[in-house]
């Protein structure tokens, strides 16, 4: 068989093919074949968006948790105790350990802050606590 024969062999070959691709008992089995894996894409991309959305919401979540009033109270009232004890050590009068933040207790760090050369704010400040030498 030469080419000549081939290519002539070939043509009728396509369009027979093609004819019957075309047939009803071919192409709607080949048309719900492509439709499920369309519909199988589209589920799978949203599948994946869906669990993205979820580690962002866990995130999230976790971040608004740890930052939540009472646990931000909690840590200003125990800062504040540590300070009250760290002017007490120091022989100035701060109050009671686990009052509200008070006259007292602003009098004694502003004592604190004139002696050490610090800002006179009378607040638990940055350079205070860390001169008072609380960890926080």
């Amino acid at each position: 068989m030469n080419t000549m024969t081939l290519h002539r062999v070939g043509r009728p070959l396509q369009a027979m093919t093609l004819h019957r691709m075309m047939q009803p008992m071919v192409l709607f089995p080949l048309l719900a074949a492509v439709s499920v894996l369309s519909v199988f894409a589209v589920i799978q991309g949203g599948l994946s968006l869906a669990a993205r959305w979820d580690r962002s919401l866990m995130a999230r979540g976790e971040y608004y948790r740890s930052h939540e009033p009472s646990v931000l109270v909690t840590r200003y009232e125990e800062r504040l105790s540590a300070v009250r004890v760290a002017l007490r050590k120091r022989g100035y009068d701060a109050g009671p350990v686990h009052a509200a933040m008070g006259p007292r207790t602003a009098e004694a760090l502003r004592s604190f802050q004139r002696r050490q050369g610090l800002p006179v704010t009378g607040r638990a400040d940055e350079s205070t606590v860390t001169a008072l030498g609380v960890k926080h």
